[in-house]
């Protein structure tokens, strides 16, 4: 039986998590060190690489932490959109994705210390993209082959593969403060440039 000082004992998982957090969202990537997060956690620089493989993995656990209650929504969507027997629209195959995007991605300071890891290192933007996107696009392509029987499985994923570039590029603006290059284009217009792509 465990005995209330154990049962209150922190958990060193929880802690690196927890400082990883504070310190991306408080001085970026960069300031995110393997030294920096555990210190600030009060663990062994080793518990690290004992919990999450690398910081690396760390950083994949924070992401996907965040991002889990926006997918999840963007998932229940698209479930219902499955179970319609008419397909959905693109427009609303990617409305979903496009308010996560603005609501979420641009707002969330761990979020945006997160994607400047996107340019330093392609590894850790591969881990990040296949662990907590990869359901959520894996559907949203199999919803577009439905909604655009007039494309092949191909074509799909080729446009599908240009309309995430457009929505993170209207991220990564916002994230720079280019106001010029967006105030005239809000989501719902991102929405119908994006489906405009899907028609012939």
């Amino acid at each position: 039986m465990k005995t209330a000082t154990a049962a209150a004992k922190p958990d060193p998982k929880e802690e690196i998590i927890t400082a990883a957090e504070e310190i991306l969202a408080a001085a970026g990537a960069s300031a995110a060190t393997v030294r920096a997060i555990t210190a600030l956690a009060g663990v062994n620089t080793a518990a690290v690489n004992y919990h999450f493989g690398s910081r690396d993995g760390l950083f994949v656990v924070v992401c996907g932490r965040r991002m889990q209650p926006a997918n999840q929504r963007i998932l229940a969507r698209l479930a219902e959109f499955e179970a319609r027997t008419e397909p959905p629209g693109v427009d609303d195959i990617f409305r979903p994705l496009v308010e996560t995007a603005f609501q979420i991605w641009v707002d969330d300071k761990v979020l945006k210390a997160l994607r400047s890891l996107l340019f330093l290192s392609p590894e850790t933007a591969e881990r990040l993209g296949v662990s907590q996107m990869s359901e959520v696009y894996d559907r949203m392509r199999a919803a577009l082959i439905r909604a655009c029987p007039h494309l092949t499985a191909q074509q799909v994923r080729q446009r599908f593969s240009f309309s995430i570039g457009a929505i993170m590029n209207q991220v990564y603006n916002r994230d720079a403060h280019l106001h010029w290059l967006y105030d005239d284009a809000p989501g719902d217009e991102l929405v119908a440039f994006i489906a405009a792509g899907f028609q012939g």
